[in-house]
């Protein structure tokens, strides 16, 4: 499988990366590796290191669904994180209690991320 990293400068050595990979928990669109996160995407993933995450958070939105005969109403989860590189990125999680294994995971990898969200103004970032 093809990985690049998400921010340039963040290379690791390719077979550290396929073996984490390989072994990474599947919680959705996101994987969790030991040493970084990875976004699947078409054409391969995307890896992103923990250390290069400074806020993540668990974002909730409903999505409305027109059917034969009624709406419903889905709710997505998405882990989003806000990196080193001025960047924000996010990863479709599969249920609410999965983002915040995920979360729990990352506070893990690097204890110096901060965990909830903070409106813009706030941030250090």
């Amino acid at each position: 499988m093809r990985l690049k990293a998400e921010i340039a400068g963040a290379q690791l050595p390719e077979e550290l990366l396929e073996r984490e990979f390989s072994q990474a928990r599947n919680i959705g669109k996101v994987q969790l590796g030991e040493s970084c996160l990875f976004f699947k995407k078409f054409s391969g993933a995307t890896y992103l290191p923990y250390g290069r995450i400074l806020r993540v958070w668990l974002r909730q939105e409903e999505v409305k669904a027109r059917m034969c005969c009624a709406t419903a109403n889905f709710d997505q989860f998405y882990v989003v994180m806000d990196c080193d590189d001025g960047q924000q990125r996010r990863g479709q999680v599969i249920d609410k209690s999965t983002g915040q294994s995920c979360l729990d995971h990352i506070a893990a990898r690097n204890p110096a991320v901060k965990i909830g969200y903070a409106k813009p103004e706030e941030r250090n970032v």
